[in-house]
């Protein structure tokens, strides 16, 4: 039976923080200038908060006549020190940003949101062998993408969407043993230009339930079994290979 967890023992709420962030494009969006991904301190919501990003006019180039515009980033959380015997799910997401202006017919047609999440699990680690083996799982919790149809605006502007399918994210045990990563994607476009001010965000909504902990290795769309150890026999033999092309290398 399946119980949804609407406030978090306090145990969970103080447990998981962030160890790194690494952004998937570090011109218009990156650690340094500024992306902010934590969970509430009820843990009820996740922000993804990308400061320096803006709507912004794209130029002609290579033929393309330019004209309409974009906005976009995304960035890569680790995240550590997960309770055990719990999972979650996104229920919706909510896009924010300051002052946007969408003047002369300037159409905002598309905002998209998508979460991605992969763990991977080390299955050897007492006593420690190389190479070292995990396995590795990984699923989409969110992927969602609205027209807001949205013209001759100007001002703050914010817009919500419900997740459609709700994807439960693996049911931690605590493990010290594991990597989890979550990749926040942030996008929206328009025509005939339309721009805004730098910051965009969006609030992912959260279900929490209780579940059985073992079932974390067990989860996921997409599940590799050792596949640590697949990618360094892998490696292993395209060097061998390379010392056949280049005996210097012996």
């Amino acid at each position: 039976m399946r119980y949804i967890l609407l406030l978090l023992t306090a145990s969970v709420a103080d447990a998981v923080h962030s160890v790194s962030v690494v952004s998937t494009n570090a011109y218009t969006c990156n650690a340094v200038s500024g992306i902010d991904i934590a969970f509430s301190p009820d843990k009820k919501k996740i922000t993804a908060n990308f400061p320096p990003i803006k709507l912004t006019v794209e130029a002609p180039a290579h033929g393309y006549p330019g004209g309409n515009s974009t906005v976009g980033c995304g960035g890569t959380v680790e995240f550590e020190d997960w309770a055990g015997g719990v999972r979650f799910a996104i229920s919706d997401v909510t896009w924010h940003t300051g002052k946007l202006n969408l003047t002369k017919n300037n159409l905002l047609h598309s905002l998209r949101a998508k979460v991605e999440m992969a763990v991977e699990h080390e299955t050897n680690t007492y006593p420690l062998h190389y190479p070292m083996i995990k396995d590795y799982s990984s699923a989409t919790l969110l992927d969602v993408d609205i027209n807001p149809a949205l013209t001759n605006y100007q001002g703050i502007f914010e817009a919500s969407a419900k997740n459609p399918r709700l994807y439960w994210s693996t049911c931690f045990n605590g493990y010290l043993a594991n990597t989890t990563k979550i990749t926040f994607t942030l996008g929206g476009s328009s025509s005939g230009g339309g721009t805004s001010e730098p910051g965009w965000s969006m609030d992912l909504g959260l279900v929490w339930e209780s579940c059985y902990a073992p079932n974390e290795t067990v989860w996921g769309q997409k599940v590799i079994k050792g596949w640590e150890s697949c990618t360094y026999r892998e490696t292993n033999a395209t060097i061998k290979r390379s010392k056949a092309l280049y005996p210097m290398l012996d």
